[in-house]
């Protein structure tokens, strides 16, 4: 379930853009980004925030991190609905002072000009009561905000997606540039979020929350090729309103005419002297005064209605005649009537199957009050006849609403059904391009079996050279044992010395175990680390590497030493993020040495859960690079968000005296 709608009145919004540099790249789309979303977020139609509490800094209002940071912690000091905070420029990521938003005179080694985004963290923890908390930040590195989520030390920003009502939303994640399109009005990210807002979401909701929000800008920048934006909600973040939906289904010609009847109807409330029955249309007055409120709907509802990009239901329009004879009279029965008939014409006629269905359920319950009244009147063949009749009706309307439901179950089930089938053809595209090859995986056993051999054959040499021929005849397998067992008069009388040649081949056979052992020892010490060298760059703990993954990741290692190996050791951990609200996540992983698949797999972890996954796997040649692959199968009911860990991954050499020659 959504958060209610925030109240204008006791929300705030900051909007910070930073368009010039003293020694970074100028942004000039920046101020483009800010004065377009005041704009928008002061409109009626979307959030109706008043000038007052709509704050925009931009130019000289953001030369001093002082005086912004003053702005924004007044303003989330009066926020008590909701509280916005918005950042357009470029990002710092030094690795031991977390993010910093560059200000003007900023750069990565004047730190003191730039807004530390733990102080940002703190206004909004620890002085905001809003329950609605957003943060949107269009910059680079706008991901290290939350980069740590699965438990990275020494992140001071790791609680920030802890507050509860809190929403993240960055252009970029922790290792990746923003874009700022040269030529275009706005940047990238902001570009998409503008257009959202300006022209709406198709068939999206009413009300457009931040999951919704979120999913479609990302599909709209991941189309373009763009970088993809990162997401971080709690405790119903991931729901937080942000405003009207501006999308209206196209108008039919009956909802037209049921508009435009609404809008004749509506009067404007009378002042002293006028007259009060003057009929005003919906477009010279879209939104009477007191309209909305008495309605209990948003001024943007309400013009919806009016316009006819969404249909009155039966509750409305009672309401809006009530309305209408509260300042100037009842309406006239004939025209209430007309009103009621335009209405059913329009549920009727429309596309949407929820809209019919209102129409036929108030259309079975208009029969079935008809039926009833004639019971009660009931007397000769006729009214007979009309009762039949009207059960027959009522039955054909029952069965339409039935036959609507069951189609509209069927056409959810095969969209189901069409997407599952479109995941295994994926998968099977992914298996064709990168085949598996068995004779690679049974060459080394090949090769194992054919070293044993040798070493079984020189150990044998060598006891046949230091024995004596004609006492002893050492072979393997049946011959031997033949010729131990064949009698021989003469072999007979030379056995007293059979063991000291025993004892000196057993002496023999230690020797050479006690060498072999010592050269794999010695081979098997050492390990080449693996740094990270392409692709999506980790977080990195220690000997841990750390992914927020919002879809799939793919993320390139390079060696960091020459000393032989035959084995990549480590595991992979994956787990459900707390905003899957208890889905799971079902993911597909693949590990490829020098671009040959060695392994992969498909992983299914539950909420609270993780699921280990270990990547300890034979290679046989010189490894130049090491890729992971992770990503969601995107199956109906699971979760695309979630956390990965590679828990320290190297190159090896087995323990294995086979492997030291």
């Amino acid at each position: 379930m959504n958060a209610p709608f925030p109240d204008p009145a006791r929300s705030r919004a900051v909007l910070i853009g930073v368009a010039g540099y003293e020694k970074l790249p100028d942004l000039p789309a920046v101020d483009n980004n800010v004065s377009k979303l005041k704009e928008l977020l002061m409109d009626d139609d979307l959030w109706g925030l008043p000038d007052e509490h709509c704050i925009a800094l931009s130019g000289e209002k953001v030369a001093s991190a002082q005086q912004v940071m003053h702005t924004l912690h007044t303003a989330a000091d009066e926020a008590k609905d909701a509280f916005l905070v918005y950042f357009a420029g470029h990002g710092l990521s030094p690795l031991k002072f977390g993010l910093h938003l560059a200000l003007p005179g900023g750069d990565a080694e004047r730190l003191y000009n730039a807004l530390d985004f733990n102080h940002i963290r703190h206004a909004l923890m620890d002085v905001c009561i809003a329950q609605q908390r957003l943060v949107v930040l269009d910059c680079c590195y706008g991901g290290r905000a939350f980069a740590d989520h699965l438990g990275a030390p020494n992140e001071e920003l790791a609680d920030l997606a802890g507050i509860k009502g809190t929403y993240l939303l960055t252009a970029a994640s922790a290792t990746a540039r923003a874009l700022a399109p040269k030529g275009e009005p706005y940047t990238a990210f902001t570009g998409e979020v503008i257009k959202a807002l300006d022209e709406g979401i198709p068939d999206g909701p009413d009300l457009l929350d931040t999951d919704s929000f979120f999913r479609h800008v990302r599909r709209e920048l991941i189309a373009k090729g763009r970088p993809e934006p990162q997401q971080r909600a709690d405790h119903f973040g991931h729901r937080i309103v942000l405003a009207h939906n501006r999308w209206d289904q196209a108008v039919s010609p009956e909802a037209a005419a049921y508009a435009e009847a609404l809008g004749a109807a509506v009067r404007p409330a009378p002042d002293e002297g006028g007259d009060t029955r003057t009929s005003v249309s919906a477009a010279s007055t879209p939104c009477p005064a007191g309209l909305a409120e008495a309605l209990a709907l948003s001024p943007a509802q309400v013009k919806r209605y009016l316009k006819g990009g969404r249909i009155a239901p039966k509750e409305v329009l009672d309401a809006l005649t009530d309305f209408v004879g509260s300042y100037g009279g009842p309406l006239p029965a004939e025209e209430l009537t007309r009103l009621h008939a335009l209405r059913r014409a329009a549920q009727r006629t429309s596309k949407d199957t929820d809209t019919q269905l209102l129409y036929w359920r108030e259309e079975a319950d208009r029969l079935r009050t008809e039926l009833d009244d004639l019971a009660q009147e009931l007397d000769g063949s006729a009214l007979l006849e009309e009762r039949d009749r009207l059960l027959r009706q009522l039955e054909h309307a029952r069965q339409y609403v039935r036959d609507t439901a069951d189609e509209l179950a069927t056409e959810r089930e095969n969209v189901r059904l069409l997407r599952r089938e479109v995941d295994v053809l994926r998968r099977q595209v992914r298996m064709l391009l990168a085949p598996e090859s068995v004779a690679e995986t049974e060459e080394p056993a090949a090769r194992e079996s054919s070293v044993s051999v040798q070493v079984s054959s020189a150990v044998a040499d060598q006891e046949r050279a230091e024995g004596d021929g004609s006492a002893v005849a050492l072979s393997t397998g049946a011959d031997s044992s033949t010729a131990s067992a064949a009698p021989d008069d003469d072999t007979t009388t030379s056995e007293p010395s059979a063991p000291p040649v025993g004892g000196c081949l057993l002496g023999v056979l230690c020797v050479l175990g006690l060498v072999y052992l010592l050269i794999g020892s010695l081979v098997s010490l050492g390990s080449v680390d693996l740094e990270p060298s392409g692709g999506r760059r980790p977080t990195v703990a220690g000997d841990k590497y750390i992914w927020d993954v919002a879809g799939r990741v793919k993320s390139e290692f390079a060696t960091a030493g020459d000393a032989p190996t035959d084995r990549l050791q480590g595991s992979l951990r994956l787990e459900a993020g707390r905003e899957c609200q208890g889905r799971p996540v079902e993911a597909e992983w693949e590990i490829a040495i020098d671009g040959r698949r060695v392994k992969n797999g498909t992983a299914k972890v539950k909420q609270g859960a993780g699921r280990k996954i270990a990547t300890d796997f034979p290679h046989r040649s010189t490894v130049e690079t090491v890729t992971v692959s992770v990503g969601s199968t995107g199956a109906a009911g699971t979760c695309d968000t979630f956390g990965l860990v590679w828990d320290g991954p190297r190159l090896s050499k087995s323990f294995d005296v086979l492997y030291a020659f």
